[in-house]
């Protein structure tokens, strides 16, 4: 029984003791948390501010694992890297001088059995030379190859004109190439290529 009003007397110590430290704690105007660890869930800037800290750790640890765990590239031997690399000769790539011969714009109406359309096509051909000396060649011989590209371009059809420009177009060039290099003189060069900066049909 002894024992038992000791017990009671440290517990109703104890209760004055906090009585009297509530008192004091409102006497000067410190309050208790209210509630333990809801009180602290509540307040939203430390609860943030914890997240925060905690995502920056797990961040820095998993950065720090990364990095220590990574395996260094393989070394690569003299003989690989003479293997992979591009040869040391470069292939110089040799930019070929163009020249080029324009000629004056044809300028002819259509006719389908001898008999106009009402329809002319307007075409603009220049001849791509082989060499600067054949200019001289070319245009000695100008007014013939001019006389032929307008035979050319008279014996074709209205439909060729108009349905088939493309393939028309590309026979044509065929056709000026083939009747101009016969009328150049063998060893002073050749027309490589024809092609139109005016090609209409209206």
């Amino acid at each position: 029984m002894a024992e038992d009003t000791d017990t009671k007397n440290t517990t109703a110590d104890e209760a004055a003791e906090l009585e009297r430290l509530l008192a004091e704690a409102e006497q000067t105007g410190v309050k208790a948390p209210a509630g333990g660890l809801k009180a602290l869930m509540a307040n939203k800037k430390l609860l943030v501010m914890v997240g925060l800290g905690a995502l920056l750790l797990i961040g820095g640890i998993g950065a720090g694992v990364y990095f220590l765990l990574k395996e260094p590239p393989p070394e690569v031997s003299p003989e690989a890297q003479k293997a992979a690399a591009p040869p040391a000769e470069k292939k110089e790539e040799v930019l070929k001088k163009v020249y080029v011969f324009p000629l004056d714009t044809f300028f002819l109406p259509l006719k389908e059995n001898e008999h106009e359309v009402g329809r002319f096509v307007s075409i603009t051909p220049n001849l791509m030379l082989s060499n600067p000396t054949l200019y001289k060649e070319v245009t000695k011989v100008k007014p013939l190859i001019r006389k032929n590209i307008y035979n050319i371009l008279r014996r074709k059809s209205p439909d060729e004109y108009i349905n088939r420009k493309t393939d028309t177009e590309e026979r044509i060039k065929k056709e000026i190439l083939t009747t101009s290099n016969a009328l150049l003189l063998s060893g002073t060069g050749t027309i490589e290529d024809v092609f139109f900066t005016k090609f209409l049909v209206k």
